[in-house]
């Protein structure tokens, strides 16, 4: 239910902030978006989602520096980043997200974790 109310303010949020900064107000679900799959859907450690919000925020801080910002350079250098964290962390032992009994089975045996 939670989940559903961040989504829902998110949405709020991005609707009156883009009268006023445009395209910048996807800011909102883009950081909600990740936070969500990393901690709902492929429950990533902290030090790798420390490693995605560093490489975001020096992202955004230099597409954001020049005149014309534009969200694909940033989701070009973004997404592989976020790709191989999620991978990362899938082949390590204390992975316990989606998929986990089959991708851990010598962690998790034949039955799946309960969440």
């Amino acid at each position: 239910m939670f989940d559903l109310g961040a989504i829902f303010v998110c949405a709020v949020a991005v609707a009156v902030l883009w009268s006023s900064i445009g395209t910048l107000s996807l800011l909102l679900p883009v950081v909600l978006g990740h936070f969500f799959l990393f901690c709902n859907v492929f429950r990533i450690r902290r030090t790798p989602e420390l490693i995605w919000g560093g490489v975001f925020l020096l992202n955004m801080g230099w597409h954001l520096s020049h005149a014309d910002f534009s969200w694909w350079p940033v989701l070009l250098i973004q997404t592989p980043v976020t790709v191989a964290l999620i991978g990362y962390e899938m082949r390590t032992t204390h992975y316990h997200g989606i998929l986990a009994h089959r991708i851990n089975p010598q962690r998790w045996g034949k039955h799946p974790p309960q969440t």
